[in-house]
């Protein structure tokens, strides 16, 4: 009678057991095994909280707060981003987080992740450098991750070494070897796990820090591409995580003697915007190609860096773009607002990029089948939508379906030494999946349908945002549609009510990415929402926009936002230089001067010497001789000790043909600076 009692309570205790309530339960689904490639059927996931607790078979019992009925559909585990730009990305003065601290605009910056990259099923992003000033607001969000938020983990600035050039905000100069183990050292006691090597680093400030990282812990991510130091030596130097694809050429090629090549070869010139270095990029692996010397080199980086374990972010989409092979379009810098590169090939040379970018991708493919861990790193203004991109491209490559799910998950996971806890469907992971609605196996756009994502053992609901959903509409469908369309929409009980950062955030992206008019609409909303709201506009920017409108000769437009910039923005100080030019365009020189003589000391006006200069060979380029020599002598009368201003007033004198008075103000500039080298060559020519 014992035995039977002991047994039956036995029994009794397992059923129990198997009768455990969990929270959630997805069940009947296929399992994606991002270490063995492979796909399991008909399995039941459990969570508690947000981990997974148990993986069971389809046809056993379970007991749930809340079931998603998979119907044999996919689960992955979340994508993973590894090279993002948060701030820079989604802040256009984003110098400092004091700029987004009213109105809660650090929430909203934060919830623009969650748009650009959770909404697509990328749970975790790896931030690739941040002005310091934001470090502080980035590592919270790192340090108190949500159900409703990627995942961030965040390097702090791009590590460069000292130069005598102004540095862009997220670079951060290190004086010599020691300043820059004493950085290493700053960052880990501030608990950053990882660090940027970037490629402007020199090799002693580069491998000192490489050392005092693997001290400290940190991990290393590092970005060689100007010749300084190679993936090869980095590897040496104990860094395993190298960024983007394209970097692979200056650690085999010398970028001084090649490049030169590179562009005779293919017809083309050095690049002068962000979208023809990135298709540079491309003709190199063209370049490559050609030469079996080149190939055998990179052949050998191959190997060594699959022997080494090193890895390799993509930024693949970012250079299909820039060569006309993604169906995408995504750059470098978002601005200007563009849906197409700035390049300018003939049907010959975009033949060649197009060669050029099919021995690109056929590279990728032959370092993968080494055993090259690469990895997606989108490096781009729309992350997420990017990434989808780039799964589309690796299968159109050759990789497998299974192959490319592998690199958007588990590879990105193990290099950023995140897989104790996400990047495999395993017990004890955490619970951040997505069930495609649509099988990626069935076709590689199946990634684009819709997806149920699951980010720390909860649903999440994708996010929506008015104001960042007008500026799409905006740009996409034009101004009426958009205004018709915020009218519809801001009464829709879907959305979440209309938030004041979002909207000044639109018309902020706006007027930076040049879209003046699609601005100046978005400004007149967000009044019209929020008339006791400020927005600061900056004048300089201002002055920006309206010098482009006349230099492309959109003179309509420019008197358009000339006058809603004074009519909007009165307490926003002028620049004299462009009111004289508008002043002068709608009436004439003489009321130009007028206004000259009447502001130059107005506090509320810029009087700039470098601006008035510039007018005058404006006007010159135009072959506008006498608005240029009136502006000329305005910048001589304000600034009566600058020889430039008599050396370009002098150059005015010279193109209208009047040597006598050329000669003359030459002779002053002369007499302000004797070692000016136009006034001395001009003096000698006259």
């Amino acid at each position: 009678m014992k035995n039977f009692l002991r047994v039956y309570i036995v029994i009794l205790c397992m059923y129990s057991c198997n009768k455990k309530k969990y929270d959630l339960a997805i069940t009947n689904v296929q399992i994606f095994d991002s270490k063995t490639t492979e796909v399991s059927v008909n399995k039941t996931v459990l969570i508690n909280a947000d981990t997974i607790a148990a993986i069971i078979d389809s046809k056993l019992d379970f007991n749930a707060k809340k079931t998603i009925e998979g119907n044999n559909r996919l689960l992955t585990p979340g994508f993973i981003d590894t090279h993002v730009h948060t701030v820079g990305n989604y802040g256009v003065d984003s110098t400092s987080p004091e700029d987004y601290k009213a109105d809660n605009g650090l929430e909203m910056l934060r919830g623009l992740q969650a748009q650009h990259y959770l909404n697509y099923g990328v749970t975790t992003i790896i931030d690739m450098g941040q002005p310091e000033a934001w470090i502080d607001v980035t590592l919270d969000w790192q340090k108190n991750p949500t159900p409703n938020h990627p995942n961030i983990f965040i390097c702090g600035g791009s590590m460069v070494s000292d130069e005598d050039r102004r540095q862009p905000i997220h670079h951060i100069e290190v004086m010599n070897p020691e300043d820059g183990r004493a950085k290493v050292r700053e960052y880990a006691s501030r608990g950053l796990k990882y660090m940027k090597l970037y490629s402007k680093l020199h090799k002693p400030d580069y491998e000192a820090m490489a050392d005092e990282a693997k001290k400290q812990g940190i991990i290393i991510n590092s970005h060689v591409d100007n010749n300084r130091v190679t993936i090869s030596e980095g590897i040496d130097f104990g860094v395993s995580n190298f960024e983007h694809f394209f970097t692979l050429t200056p650690s085999i090629l010398d970028y001084e003697e090649h490049w030169p090549k590179m562009n005779e070869m293919f017809g083309i010139k050095m690049n002068s915007s962000i979208d023809e270095f990135a298709a540079q990029m491309v003709y190199f692996f063209g370049y490559i190609k050609s030469n079996p010397e080149y190939e055998a080199r990179l052949m050998t980086l191959f190997d060594k860096m699959a022997r080494e374990g090193a890895t390799l972010s993509s930024a693949l989409n970012v250079v299909a773009s820039s060569a006309g092979q993604s169906d995408f379009f995504t750059s470098f810098e978002y601005y200007p607002i563009r849906k197409t590169p700035m390049v300018n090939y003939n049907e010959d040379q975009q033949k060649q990029l197009d060669e050029a970018f099919d021995s690109f991708m056929n590279y990728m493919k032959i370092a993968h089948d080494k055993g090259v861990k690469l990895r997606i790193g989108t490096d781009c203004r729309f992350g997420g939508r990017a990434f989808l991109s780039e799964l589309i491209l690796f299968n159109k490559a050759g990789f497998s379906i299974a192959e490319t799910l592998q690199i958007a998950t588990l590879n990105g996971y193990e290099a950023m030494q995140l897989d104790d806890k996400r990047g495999t469907i395993e017990v004890g992971k955490m619970a951040d999946f997505i069930l495609f609605e649509k099988n990626p196996f069935d076709g590689i756009r199946n990634v684009l349908s819709d997806k149920v994502i699951i980010k720390d053992g909860l649903v999440y609901e994708a996010q929506k945002s008015i104001g960042h959903e007008l500026r799409t509409v905006l740009l996409n469908e034009g101004i009426g549609s958009a205004k018709t369309w915020f009218e519809n929409v801001k009464t829709d009980t879907t959305y979440p009510e209309i938030k004041v950062s979002e909207l000044k955030n639109t018309v902020r992206e706006l007027f930076a990415g040049g879209k003046t008019k699609e601005a100046m609409v978005a400004y007149t909303i967000f009044k019209t929402e929020f008339p006791n709201k400020p927005y600061i506009e900056d004048g300089g920017a201002i002055a920006n926009r309206c010098y482009k409108m006349i230099r492309e000769g959109h003179f309509e437009d420019l008197k358009t936002y000339y006058t809603f910039s004074n009519q909007n923005f009165s307490k926003t100080k002028k620049y004299l230089g462009l009111s004289v030019y508008m002043t002068i365009l709608n009436a004439d020189i003489s009321a130009g001067q007028d206004y000259f003589d009447a502001h130059k000391n107005d506090s509320n006006y810029i009087l700039d010497e470098g601006e008035i200069n510039g007018l005058g060979y404006l006007y010159l380029q135009e072959g506008k001789l006498e608005e240029a020599l009136a502006v000329f002598h305005m910048n001589v009368s304000a600034f009566p000790e600058s020889w430039n201003a008599y050396d370009s007033l002098a150059e005015g004198y010279l193109e209208a043909g009047n040597k006598v008075k050329a000669k003359h103000n030459y002779k002053k500039a002369l007499a302000l600076n004797p070692e000016s080298p136009s006034a001395i060559a001009a003096l000698k020519e006259l």
